[in-house]
């Protein structure tokens, strides 16, 4: 099984494109061009400047907040594979780990406050257990996380 969060971080790149265009235009059509009248629903051109301001920071902080990565899993072939980076205004380091099949150990999961998942991997070396750095789940949905770890589950009991 091979799967990705590609299209959700397309997503997510093109709401902060399109938010981003619609701050320009707004402060264009408001600052330069003189087109709109104040005040507009009784608030002057401050206060709306503050109110689409305050949207687009959400916009474009809200996937950096909650940890947003890009990843890939696949259980093809003899070793399973993660690649995972974050995602947002500044792109994080790209990131790999790759278990051969026979030296995986399990998982553990970490859930805080529902928002942020996190999946921390085992790998038996030497009779000992390694751990890897916890890896964000944030921005996968529910249905791509039970895949993942019921993909998981299948290796860790097959020993």
């Amino acid at each position: 099984m091979t799967f990705d969060n590609g299209r959700t971080i397309i997503a997510l790149r093109l709401r902060l494109f399109i938010a981003t265009v619609l701050l320009i235009v707004y402060l264009y059509l408001v600052y330069f061009g003189k087109e709109l009248r104040f005040p507009l629903l009784g608030l002057e051109a401050g206060a709306w400047t503050t109110i689409v301001l305050a949207i687009f920071t959400i916009i474009a902080f809200y996937p950096l907040a909650l940890n947003y990565r890009y990843f890939y899993f696949s259980d093809d072939g003899p070793v399973l594979v993660f690649r995972y980076y974050s995602v947002g205004f500044f792109a994080g380091k790209k990131q790999s780990v790759e278990i051969p099949k026979n030296e995986f150990a399990g998982y553990k999961t970490e859930n805080y406050l529902g928002l942020f998942k996190k999946i921390i991997l085992a790998r038996k070396i030497d009779r000992k257990i390694a751990y890897y750095p916890l890896i964000h789940l944030s921005s996968l949905k529910k249905k791509e996380i039970v895949k993942l770890l019921s993909s998981l589950d299948s290796f860790s009991q097959s020993k």
